[in-house]
């Protein structure tokens, strides 16, 4: 078993250090992933497999103390204690994609962890929260990166998932400062395209609704990257049709009204991607009552619940733009729609949400222009 174990931790410790040498190409460390997912199948461990970080400086890997004097143990060891974690556990089952992402988490420099299915990561609660997402650079300079991971996913069929988690970390470091809530309500110098703007700020008013509701930095991780890459079948359409200054014709709506699909579809391709984010990409235009699009032949089915989080923020950016041929509503004007609405287009009990958690940034609405 010690022998096992210390195999497994070589391929973990060789993987990571792959992975920082060719960030964004998983091929770099496909192999060590594979070769600890065959040592980890051949223990025949019938439920799962424990790491354990104690405070005596010491490792256990299922019960067995590991010699931290070895090279590979010992980095595995440091990094853990870098990162928090106390205990790791991988349970029977487990994929290559999962152990894949668990090591890219671990030896990236944003402090959070994915969830996986067949892995549980329990960090140290005395970790700041302060020091897993702070705010880095301006917001501007955010939906400039937004735009090259549209081109990517677009043009090349690639994300590039560090550029994603630091775009994620200073996003939700910006909501928990207020800073991305007041920016969001205020007018933007209009120098970077209207779909990236649009899309950081359905982001954050994604994140903001999951903060309020208690959620943990895991889950607002995947409401926020949803969020951010739901309108990202827009890139696919024909660009005069997204430039166009004055009201869509019918047949013009009816190209526009498959960006869902298209969204969908290229999220799919990508082996990296939650699948949440596929699925809200799909239904952020789904209502609640089960009517909006794109069809599906069980009318009443429901939209995933971040599904209706993202069509909540996505609604409230979209009326509070200006557009040539349309004035922006003003704060007090989309709330009351909200209200209005509420039952029908979104879930009554999230609005309820959105609307108290938009009530802290009350004096940075009160500067929207009607």
């Amino acid at each position: 078993m010690i022998e096992a174990a210390e195999k497994i931790i070589s391929c973990f410790v060789s993987g990571m250090a792959n992975y920082q040498s060719h960030p964004g190409d998983p091929r770099s460390f496909s192999r060590d992933v594979e070769e600890a997912l065959g040592v980890i199948k051949s223990l025949n461990i019938e439920h799962f497999f424990t790491i354990t970080v104690s405070d005596e400086n010491s490792m256990f890997i299922n019960g067995i103390r590991m010699l931290l004097g070895k090279s590979d143990a010992r980095k595995f060891f440091l990094k853990l204690r870098k990162k928090g974690v106390v205990t790791v556990v991988v349970s029977k089952g487990v994929r290559a994609e999962e152990l894949q992402r668990f090591l890219e988490d671990l030896a990236s420099s944003v402090g959070f962890f994915h969830s996986y299915a067949h892995i549980a990561v329990k960090r140290s609660e005395q970790k700041p929260r302060s020091d897993i997402f702070t705010p880095g650079r301006s917001l501007k300079d955010d939906y400039l990166q937004i735009r090259r991971i549209y081109s990517d996913i677009s043009v090349k069929g690639h994300i590039e998932m560090t550029a994603v988690d630091a775009v994620m970390g200073r996003l939700i470091a910006n909501v928990r400062e207020e800073v991305g809530l007041l920016s969001l309500l205020v007018p933007l110098e209009r120098d970077v395209d209207d779909l990236y703007i649009h899309s950081a700020k359905v982001a954050m008013l994604s994140i903001l609704q999951g903060e309020h509701l208690g959620l943990g930095n895991a889950l607002l991780y995947d409401i926020g990257l949803a969020a951010l890459l739901h309108d990202v079948g827009k890139t696919l359409l024909p660009p005069a049709l997204l430039d166009k200054q004055d009201p869509l014709s019918e047949a013009e709506w009816a190209v526009m009204k498959n960006h869902p699909v298209y969204g969908a579809g290229l999220l799919a391709s990508l082996s990296k991607i939650p699948e949440i984010a596929i699925i809200v990409a799909y239904e952020h235009h789904r209502k609640y009552d089960g009517t909006g699009y794109p069809e599906t032949r069980i009318r009443r089915r429901k939209q995933h619940i971040i599904s209706q989080i993202v069509a909540i923020a996505d609604f409230y950016c979209a009326v509070s733009a200006s557009l040539p041929h349309r004035k922006p509503l003003s704060h007090t004007s989309i709330m009351g729609l909200l209200v209005e609405t509420a039952g029908k287009e979104f879930n009554p009990l999230l609005v309820e949400n959105f609307v108290r958690a938009m009530a802290k940034g009350k004096s940075g609405a009160e500067t929207m222009k009607a």
